[in-house]
Protein backbone atom coordinates (compact mmCIF):
# COMPACT_ATOMS: atom_id res chain seq x y z
CA UNK A 1 0.00 0.00 0.00
CA UNK A 2 1.46 3.29 -0.47
CA UNK A 3 0.21 6.73 -0.06
CA UNK A 4 -0.25 10.67 -1.66
CA UNK A 5 -1.38 13.64 0.02
CA UNK A 6 -4.89 15.22 -0.94
CA UNK A 7 -5.84 18.70 0.10
CA UNK A 8 -6.41 19.00 3.51
CA UNK A 9 -8.57 18.28 6.50
CA UNK A 10 -10.46 20.48 9.18
CA UNK A 11 -8.02 20.53 11.23
CA UNK A 12 -5.49 21.33 8.90
CA UNK A 13 -4.13 18.23 8.25
CA UNK A 14 -3.14 16.26 5.12
CA UNK A 15 -5.76 13.96 3.94
CA UNK A 16 -4.08 10.75 2.86
CA UNK A 17 -6.18 8.51 -0.55
CA UNK A 18 -4.21 5.05 -0.74
CA UNK A 19 -3.63 3.69 -4.25
CA UNK A 20 -3.94 -0.40 -4.46
CA UNK A 21 -1.47 -1.71 -7.15
CA UNK A 22 -3.09 -4.68 -7.09
CA UNK A 23 -6.43 -3.46 -8.37
CA UNK A 24 -7.71 -4.39 -11.78
CA UNK A 25 -6.59 -1.24 -13.76
CA UNK A 26 -2.94 -1.44 -12.22
CA UNK A 27 -2.24 -4.94 -13.40
CA UNK A 28 -3.70 -4.44 -16.68
CA UNK A 29 -1.13 -1.76 -16.81
CA UNK A 30 1.46 -4.00 -15.49
CA UNK A 31 0.09 -6.45 -18.00
CA UNK A 32 0.15 -3.96 -20.71
CA UNK A 33 3.66 -2.69 -19.83
CA UNK A 34 5.06 -6.20 -19.88
CA UNK A 35 3.63 -7.11 -23.55
CA UNK A 36 5.22 -4.22 -24.61
CA UNK A 37 8.59 -5.33 -23.51
CA UNK A 38 8.59 -9.01 -24.91
CA UNK A 39 7.00 -7.32 -27.77
CA UNK A 40 10.24 -5.13 -28.06
CA UNK A 41 12.73 -7.60 -26.73
CA UNK A 42 11.15 -9.92 -29.72
CA UNK A 43 11.15 -7.47 -32.16
CA UNK A 44 14.64 -6.44 -31.21
CA UNK A 45 15.64 -9.93 -31.04
CA UNK A 46 14.22 -10.81 -34.68
CA UNK A 47 15.75 -7.52 -36.16
CA UNK A 48 19.14 -9.02 -34.95
CA UNK A 49 18.75 -12.01 -36.31
CA UNK A 50 17.72 -10.82 -39.74
CA UNK A 51 20.93 -8.66 -39.37
CA UNK A 52 22.96 -11.18 -38.55
CA UNK A 53 21.44 -13.52 -41.52
CA UNK A 54 22.07 -10.06 -43.83
CA UNK A 55 25.88 -9.79 -42.88
CA UNK A 56 26.30 -13.67 -43.29
CA UNK A 57 24.87 -13.17 -46.96
CA UNK A 58 26.33 -9.81 -48.07
CA UNK A 59 30.01 -11.48 -47.86
CA UNK A 60 29.01 -14.37 -50.05
CA UNK A 61 27.39 -12.38 -52.29
CA UNK A 62 30.35 -9.85 -52.78
CA UNK A 63 32.34 -12.87 -53.09
CA UNK A 64 30.34 -14.67 -55.74
CA UNK A 65 30.19 -11.08 -58.01
CA UNK A 66 33.96 -10.64 -57.42
CA UNK A 67 34.01 -14.22 -59.11
CA UNK A 68 31.86 -13.48 -61.86
CA UNK A 69 34.01 -10.43 -62.69
CA UNK A 70 37.33 -12.48 -62.15
CA UNK A 71 35.61 -14.62 -64.84
CA UNK A 72 34.62 -11.89 -66.89
CA UNK A 73 37.81 -10.61 -66.99
CA UNK A 74 39.69 -14.13 -67.52
CA UNK A 75 37.48 -14.54 -70.70
CA UNK A 76 38.03 -11.20 -72.06
CA UNK A 77 41.98 -11.34 -71.38
CA UNK A 78 41.87 -14.42 -73.28
CA UNK A 79 39.42 -13.98 -75.99
CA UNK A 80 39.46 -10.15 -76.33
CA UNK A 81 41.27 -9.54 -79.37
CA UNK A 82 39.17 -12.40 -80.91
CA UNK A 83 35.78 -10.07 -79.61
CA UNK A 84 37.26 -6.79 -80.82
CA UNK A 85 38.47 -8.11 -84.28
CA UNK A 86 34.97 -9.37 -84.48
CA UNK A 87 32.47 -6.55 -83.20
CA UNK A 88 35.02 -4.24 -86.28
CA UNK A 89 33.85 -6.71 -88.48
CA UNK A 90 29.97 -6.07 -87.75
CA UNK A 91 30.57 -2.61 -87.78
CA UNK A 92 31.86 -2.55 -91.18
CA UNK A 93 29.36 -5.04 -92.82
CA UNK A 94 26.92 -2.68 -91.12
CA UNK A 95 28.57 0.67 -92.52
CA UNK A 96 28.69 -1.16 -95.77
CA UNK A 97 25.01 -2.42 -95.54
CA UNK A 98 23.39 1.14 -94.60
CA UNK A 99 25.80 2.46 -97.29
CA UNK A 100 24.21 0.11 -100.04
CA UNK A 101 20.75 0.40 -98.44
CA UNK A 102 20.35 3.88 -98.09
CA UNK A 103 20.89 5.69 -101.38
CA UNK A 104 18.78 2.78 -103.41
CA UNK A 105 15.66 3.07 -101.52
CA UNK A 106 16.10 6.86 -101.56
CA UNK A 107 15.96 6.62 -105.58
CA UNK A 108 13.35 4.26 -105.58
CA UNK A 109 11.27 6.74 -102.99
CA UNK A 110 12.06 9.70 -105.35
CA UNK A 111 11.34 8.11 -108.71
CA UNK A 112 7.91 9.32 -110.59
CA UNK A 113 4.61 8.54 -109.56
CA UNK A 114 3.87 7.37 -112.93
CA UNK A 115 6.21 3.93 -112.08
CA UNK A 116 3.60 3.21 -109.39
CA UNK A 117 0.43 3.35 -110.49
CA UNK A 118 -2.44 1.13 -111.36
CA UNK A 119 -4.46 0.85 -113.85
CA UNK A 120 -7.79 0.88 -112.01
CA UNK A 121 -9.70 2.95 -109.93
CA UNK A 122 -12.98 3.45 -108.19
CA UNK A 123 -14.98 6.54 -107.40
CA UNK A 124 -16.79 7.17 -103.78
CA UNK A 125 -19.88 7.26 -105.58
CA UNK A 126 -21.54 5.98 -108.49
CA UNK A 127 -24.17 9.33 -108.80
CA UNK A 128 -22.89 11.86 -110.81
CA UNK A 129 -22.84 15.51 -108.52
CA UNK A 130 -24.46 18.41 -109.79
CA UNK A 131 -23.57 21.98 -108.25
CA UNK A 132 -27.01 23.45 -109.30
CA UNK A 133 -28.50 20.62 -107.95
CA UNK A 134 -26.31 21.42 -104.49
CA UNK A 135 -27.31 25.17 -104.73
CA UNK A 136 -23.97 26.32 -105.71
CA UNK A 137 -24.15 30.54 -106.25
CA UNK A 138 -22.56 31.47 -109.49
CA UNK A 139 -20.32 34.04 -108.99
CA UNK A 140 -21.28 36.95 -110.99
CA UNK A 141 -25.08 37.89 -110.22
CA UNK A 142 -25.27 40.58 -112.75
CA UNK A 143 -24.12 38.62 -115.59
CA UNK A 144 -26.05 35.94 -114.61
CA UNK A 145 -29.30 36.96 -112.55
CA UNK A 146 -30.90 33.82 -113.54
CA UNK A 147 -28.19 31.38 -112.38
CA UNK A 148 -27.78 28.10 -113.61
CA UNK A 149 -31.21 28.54 -116.09
CA UNK A 150 -29.25 31.07 -117.89
CA UNK A 151 -25.70 28.52 -118.51
CA UNK A 152 -25.37 25.15 -120.01
CA UNK A 153 -21.85 24.77 -120.43
CA UNK A 154 -19.77 23.37 -117.14
CA UNK A 155 -16.21 23.75 -118.74
CA UNK A 156 -12.91 22.48 -116.49
CA UNK A 157 -10.19 24.54 -118.32
CA UNK A 158 -7.22 22.74 -116.98
CA UNK A 159 -6.15 19.19 -116.06
CA UNK A 160 -3.53 16.06 -116.56
CA UNK A 161 -3.01 12.41 -117.33
CA UNK A 162 -0.36 10.12 -117.08
CA UNK A 163 0.96 11.48 -120.01
CA UNK A 164 2.66 13.85 -117.71
CA UNK A 165 2.29 14.40 -113.66
CA UNK A 166 -1.13 12.97 -113.59
CA UNK A 167 -1.94 10.00 -111.70
CA UNK A 168 -4.95 9.09 -114.07
CA UNK A 169 -5.05 8.45 -117.83
CA UNK A 170 -7.23 10.12 -120.34
CA UNK A 171 -9.73 7.19 -119.75
CA UNK A 172 -9.82 7.75 -116.32
CA UNK A 173 -9.41 11.49 -116.18
CA UNK A 174 -12.78 11.76 -118.29
CA UNK A 175 -14.36 9.77 -115.77
CA UNK A 176 -13.89 11.66 -112.94
CA UNK A 177 -15.11 15.11 -114.69
CA UNK A 178 -18.44 13.38 -115.88
CA UNK A 179 -18.89 12.18 -112.36
CA UNK A 180 -18.18 15.80 -111.05
CA UNK A 181 -20.52 17.33 -113.13
CA UNK A 182 -18.92 18.85 -116.17
CA UNK A 183 -19.76 18.57 -119.74
CA UNK A 184 -16.82 20.21 -121.32
CA UNK A 185 -13.15 19.89 -120.47
CA UNK A 186 -9.59 21.11 -121.49
CA UNK A 187 -7.12 18.21 -121.15
CA UNK A 188 -3.70 20.01 -120.56
CA UNK A 189 -0.48 17.53 -120.33
CA UNK A 190 2.75 19.50 -119.64
CA UNK A 191 4.40 20.57 -123.23
CA UNK A 192 2.65 17.43 -124.26
CA UNK A 193 -0.28 17.38 -126.60
CA UNK A 194 -0.63 13.65 -127.05
CA UNK A 195 -2.81 12.95 -124.02
CA UNK A 196 -5.27 15.63 -125.03
CA UNK A 197 -5.64 13.86 -128.50
CA UNK A 198 -5.84 11.06 -127.07
CA UNK A 199 -8.57 12.15 -124.03
CA UNK A 200 -10.93 13.33 -127.71
CA UNK A 201 -10.76 10.22 -129.09
CA UNK A 202 -11.55 7.93 -126.12
CA UNK A 203 -14.49 10.82 -125.63
CA UNK A 204 -15.66 10.68 -129.25
CA UNK A 205 -16.03 6.74 -129.49
CA UNK A 206 -17.49 6.39 -125.69
CA UNK A 207 -18.48 9.47 -123.96
CA UNK A 208 -19.81 11.31 -126.27
CA UNK A 209 -23.41 11.76 -125.23
CA UNK A 210 -21.95 12.93 -121.84
CA UNK A 211 -18.53 15.31 -122.57
CA UNK A 212 -16.61 17.20 -124.81
CA UNK A 213 -12.70 17.04 -124.68
CA UNK A 214 -10.73 19.64 -126.08
CA UNK A 215 -6.79 18.87 -126.61
CA UNK A 216 -4.57 21.37 -125.49
CA UNK A 217 -1.08 21.72 -123.66
CA UNK A 218 -0.13 23.70 -120.40
CA UNK A 219 3.09 25.37 -121.99
CA UNK A 220 5.84 25.06 -118.95
CA UNK A 221 8.77 26.79 -118.09
CA UNK A 222 11.08 28.49 -116.04
CA UNK A 223 8.82 32.12 -116.19
CA UNK A 224 5.06 30.75 -117.07
CA UNK A 225 2.18 28.54 -117.50
CA UNK A 226 0.21 28.53 -120.00
CA UNK A 227 -2.69 26.60 -121.05
CA UNK A 228 -2.56 26.52 -125.25
CA UNK A 229 -6.11 25.36 -126.21
CA UNK A 230 -7.20 24.26 -129.37
CA UNK A 231 -3.82 22.89 -130.93
CA UNK A 232 -3.13 19.51 -132.18
CA UNK A 233 0.70 20.31 -132.61
CA UNK A 234 3.51 20.97 -129.94
CA UNK A 235 5.16 24.33 -129.77
CA UNK A 236 9.00 25.25 -129.41
CA UNK A 237 9.49 24.92 -125.72
CA UNK A 238 12.19 27.43 -123.41
CA UNK A 239 13.40 26.75 -120.08
CA UNK A 240 13.52 30.88 -119.74
CA UNK A 241 11.38 31.89 -122.51
CA UNK A 242 12.20 36.01 -123.22
CA UNK A 243 8.47 38.14 -123.68
CA UNK A 244 9.22 38.22 -127.19
CA UNK A 245 9.12 34.48 -127.55
CA UNK A 246 5.81 34.38 -124.91
CA UNK A 247 4.50 37.28 -127.22
CA UNK A 248 5.25 34.77 -130.53
CA UNK A 249 3.68 31.54 -129.12
CA UNK A 250 0.42 33.27 -128.13
CA UNK A 251 0.51 34.16 -131.22
CA UNK A 252 1.15 30.91 -132.70
CA UNK A 253 -1.84 29.67 -130.84
CA UNK A 254 -4.30 31.94 -132.19
CA UNK A 255 -3.24 31.67 -135.76
CA UNK A 256 -4.53 27.89 -135.02
CA UNK A 257 -7.87 28.95 -134.28
CA UNK A 258 -6.87 28.26 -130.60
CA UNK A 259 -7.24 30.08 -127.03
CA UNK A 260 -4.66 31.10 -124.40
CA UNK A 261 -4.96 31.00 -120.57
CA UNK A 262 -2.82 32.33 -117.77
CA UNK A 263 -2.51 29.62 -115.18
CA UNK A 264 -2.68 30.07 -111.49
CA UNK A 265 -0.39 33.69 -111.16
CA UNK A 266 -0.47 33.75 -107.32
CA UNK A 267 1.37 29.84 -107.40
CA UNK A 268 3.55 30.87 -110.08
CA UNK A 269 4.74 33.51 -107.72
CA UNK A 270 5.18 31.36 -104.83
CA UNK A 271 7.51 29.25 -106.88
CA UNK A 272 9.74 31.30 -108.08
CA UNK A 273 8.93 31.89 -111.39
CA UNK A 274 10.29 34.53 -112.80
CA UNK A 275 7.17 35.64 -114.99
CA UNK A 276 6.09 39.10 -116.47
CA UNK A 277 3.58 41.21 -114.92
CA UNK A 278 0.03 41.32 -115.24
CA UNK A 279 0.17 44.12 -117.33
CA UNK A 280 2.58 42.97 -119.48
CA UNK A 281 0.42 39.51 -120.18
CA UNK A 282 -2.34 41.58 -120.87
CA UNK A 283 -0.41 43.63 -123.58
CA UNK A 284 0.80 40.16 -124.61
CA UNK A 285 -2.87 39.15 -125.77
CA UNK A 286 -3.83 36.35 -123.30
CA UNK A 287 -7.56 35.53 -123.74
CA UNK A 288 -8.17 34.31 -119.83
CA UNK A 289 -6.75 34.07 -116.61
CA UNK A 290 -7.37 31.47 -114.19
CA UNK A 291 -8.71 33.04 -111.26
CA UNK A 292 -9.73 30.00 -109.33
CA UNK A 293 -6.90 26.92 -109.16
CA UNK A 294 -8.05 23.60 -107.13
CA UNK A 295 -9.78 25.41 -104.58
CA UNK A 296 -7.60 28.30 -103.82
CA UNK A 297 -9.39 31.65 -105.30
CA UNK A 298 -7.39 34.76 -106.77
CA UNK A 299 -9.40 37.83 -105.82
CA UNK A 300 -6.86 40.34 -106.84
CA UNK A 301 -6.88 38.74 -110.41
CA UNK A 302 -10.51 39.11 -110.05
CA UNK A 303 -10.41 42.39 -109.43
CA UNK A 304 -7.94 43.00 -112.30
CA UNK A 305 -9.77 40.95 -114.73
CA UNK A 306 -12.50 43.28 -114.09
CA UNK A 307 -10.49 46.47 -114.65
CA UNK A 308 -9.00 45.63 -117.95
CA UNK A 309 -11.92 44.08 -119.94
CA UNK A 310 -10.34 40.33 -119.01
CA UNK A 311 -12.57 37.53 -118.60
CA UNK A 312 -11.36 34.74 -115.98
CA UNK A 313 -12.01 31.02 -115.99
CA UNK A 314 -11.37 28.43 -113.00
CA UNK A 315 -9.19 25.61 -113.12
CA UNK A 316 -9.41 22.06 -111.36
CA UNK A 317 -5.41 21.36 -112.20
CA UNK A 318 -6.55 17.74 -111.66
CA UNK A 319 -3.69 15.38 -111.08
CA UNK A 320 -4.60 12.70 -108.50
CA UNK A 321 -7.03 11.87 -106.19
CA UNK A 322 -9.38 15.09 -105.36
CA UNK A 323 -12.54 16.75 -105.43
CA UNK A 324 -13.97 19.15 -107.77
CA UNK A 325 -14.60 23.02 -105.99
CA UNK A 326 -14.72 25.19 -109.40
CA UNK A 327 -16.98 25.05 -112.83
CA UNK A 328 -16.33 27.86 -115.34
CA UNK A 329 -19.90 28.69 -116.47
CA UNK A 330 -20.83 30.06 -119.68
CA UNK A 331 -23.74 29.99 -122.15
CA UNK A 332 -23.49 28.55 -125.67
CA UNK A 333 -26.52 30.56 -127.90
CA UNK A 334 -29.20 27.83 -129.55
CA UNK A 335 -27.45 24.40 -128.03
CA UNK A 336 -30.42 22.55 -126.93
CA UNK A 337 -30.94 21.65 -123.02
CA UNK A 338 -28.93 18.39 -122.11
CA UNK A 339 -27.02 18.59 -125.67
CA UNK A 340 -23.02 18.28 -125.19
CA UNK A 341 -21.24 20.67 -127.16
CA UNK A 342 -18.86 20.45 -129.97
CA UNK A 343 -15.16 21.65 -129.97
CA UNK A 344 -15.86 24.27 -132.24
CA UNK A 345 -19.17 25.53 -130.47
CA UNK A 346 -16.73 25.50 -127.35
CA UNK A 347 -13.46 27.59 -128.59
CA UNK A 348 -16.02 29.68 -130.78
CA UNK A 349 -18.07 31.21 -127.97
CA UNK A 350 -15.26 31.70 -125.90
CA UNK A 351 -13.17 33.27 -128.23
CA UNK A 352 -16.40 35.84 -128.95
CA UNK A 353 -15.23 38.48 -126.81
CA UNK A 354 -19.18 39.59 -125.65
CA UNK A 355 -19.23 35.69 -123.71
CA UNK A 356 -19.66 36.25 -120.51
CA UNK A 357 -17.68 33.72 -118.06
CA UNK A 358 -18.32 33.34 -114.41
CA UNK A 359 -17.84 30.39 -111.79
CA UNK A 360 -19.49 28.44 -109.17
CA UNK A 361 -17.22 27.65 -106.62
CA UNK A 362 -17.95 25.46 -103.37
CA UNK A 363 -14.86 25.15 -100.74
CA UNK A 364 -16.63 22.19 -99.23
CA UNK A 365 -16.14 20.66 -102.98
CA UNK A 366 -17.88 17.87 -104.55
CA UNK A 367 -17.85 16.62 -101.17
CA UNK A 368 -18.51 12.59 -102.19
CA UNK A 369 -17.12 12.32 -105.73
CA UNK A 370 -13.54 11.60 -105.64
CA UNK A 371 -11.14 8.91 -106.46
CA UNK A 372 -12.26 5.90 -103.85
CA UNK A 373 -9.04 3.73 -103.55
CA UNK A 374 -5.28 4.89 -103.93
CA UNK A 375 -4.16 3.44 -107.61
CA UNK A 376 -0.76 2.72 -105.87
CA UNK A 377 -2.14 -0.14 -104.05
CA UNK A 378 -3.09 -1.56 -107.48
CA UNK A 379 0.49 -1.61 -108.67
CA UNK A 380 2.14 -4.88 -108.68
CA UNK A 381 5.73 -3.17 -109.13
CA UNK A 382 4.49 -0.65 -105.94
CA UNK A 383 3.93 -3.57 -104.16
CA UNK A 384 7.18 -5.46 -104.71
CA UNK A 385 9.07 -2.45 -104.06
CA UNK A 386 7.31 -0.99 -101.00
CA UNK A 387 9.66 -1.91 -98.56
CA UNK A 388 12.75 -0.10 -100.42
CA UNK A 389 10.22 2.91 -100.45
CA UNK A 390 8.74 2.89 -97.11
CA UNK A 391 12.99 2.47 -95.90
CA UNK A 392 13.48 5.88 -98.30
CA UNK A 393 11.17 7.38 -96.82
CA UNK A 394 12.41 7.00 -93.71
CA UNK A 395 15.86 7.86 -94.79
CA UNK A 396 14.35 11.09 -96.67
CA UNK A 397 13.36 12.66 -93.72
CA UNK A 398 16.67 13.00 -92.40
CA UNK A 399 17.41 15.21 -95.41
CA UNK A 400 15.49 17.83 -97.64
CA UNK A 401 16.08 17.94 -101.23
CA UNK A 402 14.65 21.27 -102.53
CA UNK A 403 14.69 21.06 -106.56
CA UNK A 404 12.95 23.79 -107.16
CA UNK A 405 10.34 24.61 -109.76
CA UNK A 406 10.21 21.70 -112.50
CA UNK A 407 10.18 23.29 -115.67
CA UNK A 408 9.28 20.40 -117.86
CA UNK A 409 11.93 21.29 -120.16
CA UNK A 410 15.31 20.75 -118.55
CA UNK A 411 15.89 20.09 -115.23
CA UNK A 412 15.13 22.07 -112.11
CA UNK A 413 14.09 25.76 -112.59
CA UNK A 414 16.61 27.13 -109.48
CA UNK A 415 19.36 25.67 -108.24
CA UNK A 416 18.68 21.76 -106.32
CA UNK A 417 19.61 22.39 -102.62
CA UNK A 418 20.08 19.33 -99.87
CA UNK A 419 19.43 20.67 -96.49
CA UNK A 420 20.66 17.80 -94.20
CA UNK A 421 19.24 17.86 -90.60
CA UNK A 422 22.57 17.29 -88.62
CA UNK A 423 21.30 16.93 -85.03
CA UNK A 424 18.84 14.29 -85.95
CA UNK A 425 21.58 12.75 -87.99
CA UNK A 426 23.52 12.30 -85.51
CA UNK A 427 21.05 10.69 -82.84
CA UNK A 428 20.01 8.58 -85.80
CA UNK A 429 23.87 7.19 -86.28
CA UNK A 430 24.15 7.11 -82.04
CA UNK A 431 21.08 5.24 -81.32
CA UNK A 432 22.06 2.44 -83.99
CA UNK A 433 25.39 2.41 -82.16
CA UNK A 434 23.55 1.91 -78.41
CA UNK A 435 21.39 -0.57 -80.25
CA UNK A 436 24.63 -2.03 -81.69
CA UNK A 437 26.25 -2.39 -78.33
CA UNK A 438 22.84 -3.49 -76.51
CA UNK A 439 22.93 -6.21 -78.71
CA UNK A 440 26.07 -7.27 -78.50
CA UNK A 441 26.40 -7.21 -74.66
CA UNK A 442 22.85 -9.39 -74.74
CA UNK A 443 25.28 -11.95 -76.97
CA UNK A 444 28.08 -12.42 -74.84
CA UNK A 445 26.21 -12.24 -71.97
CA UNK A 446 23.64 -15.23 -73.29
CA UNK A 447 26.96 -17.41 -74.86
CA UNK A 448 28.54 -16.88 -70.98
CA UNK A 449 25.67 -17.69 -69.24
CA UNK A 450 25.42 -20.65 -71.41
CA UNK A 451 28.67 -21.62 -70.89
CA UNK A 452 28.92 -21.22 -67.34
CA UNK A 453 25.73 -23.79 -67.28
CA UNK A 454 26.85 -26.08 -69.63
CA UNK A 455 30.23 -26.27 -67.38
CA UNK A 456 28.16 -26.33 -63.88
CA UNK A 457 26.44 -29.61 -65.57
CA UNK A 458 29.59 -30.63 -67.28
CA UNK A 459 31.19 -30.56 -63.41
CA UNK A 460 28.23 -32.49 -62.09
CA UNK A 461 28.06 -35.12 -64.72
CA UNK A 462 32.24 -35.38 -63.84
CA UNK A 463 31.25 -35.72 -60.46
CA UNK A 464 29.06 -38.14 -60.73
CA UNK A 465 30.76 -40.71 -63.12
CA UNK A 466 33.78 -40.14 -60.58
CA UNK A 467 31.17 -41.36 -58.21
CA UNK A 468 30.18 -44.25 -60.44
CA UNK A 469 33.92 -45.16 -60.64
CA UNK A 470 34.32 -45.18 -57.34
CA UNK A 471 31.53 -47.41 -56.29
CA UNK A 472 32.71 -50.02 -58.93
CA UNK A 473 36.18 -49.99 -57.53
CA UNK A 474 34.71 -50.31 -54.45
CA UNK A 475 32.25 -53.47 -55.89
CA UNK A 476 35.29 -54.79 -57.40
CA UNK A 477 37.72 -54.72 -54.08
CA UNK A 478 34.73 -56.01 -52.58
CA UNK A 479 34.17 -59.10 -54.92
CA UNK A 480 38.37 -59.82 -54.84
CA UNK A 481 38.17 -59.88 -51.34
CA UNK A 482 35.16 -63.01 -51.64
CA UNK A 483 36.92 -64.28 -54.40
CA UNK A 484 40.47 -64.50 -51.57
CA UNK A 485 37.87 -65.30 -49.11
CA UNK A 486 36.29 -68.01 -50.63
CA UNK A 487 39.94 -69.77 -51.68
CA UNK A 488 41.37 -69.71 -48.35
CA UNK A 489 38.66 -70.94 -46.81
CA UNK A 490 39.09 -73.75 -49.54
CA UNK A 491 42.75 -73.87 -48.35
CA UNK A 492 42.14 -73.94 -44.73
CA UNK A 493 38.97 -77.20 -45.25
CA UNK A 494 41.96 -79.35 -47.41
CA UNK A 495 44.37 -79.06 -44.94
CA UNK A 496 42.35 -79.87 -41.95
CA UNK A 497 41.02 -83.09 -44.01
CA UNK A 498 44.86 -83.91 -44.28
CA UNK A 499 46.37 -83.72 -41.37
CA UNK A 500 43.09 -85.82 -39.91
CA UNK A 501 44.66 -88.66 -42.15
CA UNK A 502 48.02 -88.27 -40.67
CA UNK A 503 47.04 -88.88 -37.38
CA UNK A 504 44.57 -91.91 -37.74
CA UNK A 505 46.07 -94.38 -40.22
CA UNK A 506 44.30 -97.98 -38.70
CA UNK A 507 41.21 -96.57 -40.29
CA UNK A 508 42.22 -98.40 -43.51
CA UNK A 509 44.55 -100.83 -42.01
CA UNK A 510 43.59 -102.25 -39.07
CA UNK A 511 41.07 -105.30 -40.07
CA UNK A 512 44.43 -106.16 -42.10
CA UNK A 513 45.10 -109.82 -42.01
CA UNK A 514 49.11 -109.79 -40.35
CA UNK A 515 50.46 -112.56 -42.12
CA UNK A 516 51.33 -112.90 -45.34
CA UNK A 517 50.18 -109.78 -46.03
CA UNK A 518 52.31 -107.23 -44.30
CA UNK A 519 53.86 -105.99 -47.64
CA UNK A 520 51.30 -105.62 -49.29
CA UNK A 521 49.80 -103.77 -46.40
CA UNK A 522 52.32 -101.74 -46.13
CA UNK A 523 52.48 -100.60 -49.84
CA UNK A 524 49.02 -100.14 -49.63
CA UNK A 525 49.29 -98.34 -46.93
CA UNK A 526 51.70 -95.97 -48.09
CA UNK A 527 50.43 -95.50 -51.59
CA UNK A 528 47.07 -93.96 -50.02
CA UNK A 529 49.16 -91.66 -47.91
CA UNK A 530 51.47 -90.64 -50.97
CA UNK A 531 47.80 -90.15 -52.77
CA UNK A 532 46.80 -87.97 -49.89
CA UNK A 533 49.60 -85.70 -49.71
CA UNK A 534 49.57 -85.43 -53.66
CA UNK A 535 46.04 -84.30 -53.85
CA UNK A 536 46.38 -81.91 -50.90
CA UNK A 537 49.58 -80.84 -52.51
CA UNK A 538 48.08 -80.31 -56.02
CA UNK A 539 44.66 -78.47 -53.67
Amino acid sequence: MSYYYQNLNDNNQFKYKSINYNNKNNNNFNNNFNNNNNNNNNSNYNNKKNNNIIFKIMPKIKNKILNILEIIKFYYKKNGKIIFKRIGIQLLFMGLLFGIIAPISIILYNNSPSKYLGNKIEFSSDQIYSPSDNNITIYDKKDFPQQWSQVNVLLDPHSHTTYSDGSLTPEENIKWHISNGFNAMFMTDHNKVEGGIEGQRIANEKYSSKIVVIPGIEWTNCRCHLNLIGINVNVPLYKYPTNQQIKETIDFVHSQGGLVILNHYPWSYWAGLDQPSMEEWYEMGIDFLEVINIDTMDYQGIVFCKDHDLRYVSGSDFHSSQHAFAWTVFNIPKLPIGAIPTQDQVIKTLLDKSTKTSFAFDSVGSKTISVKSDKLTLNPTYIFLSPWIYIGGFFHSFFELKKGMYSFVDGSCTEQIVNVHINELVSLVAWILIIFIMAQLLYFTLIFTYNCIISKFQNKSKEQNQEKEQELEKEIEIEKEKEIQFYNDKENEKGSSSIELEKSPSIYFDNCPSSGGSSSSSTNSSDIISDSSSISSND
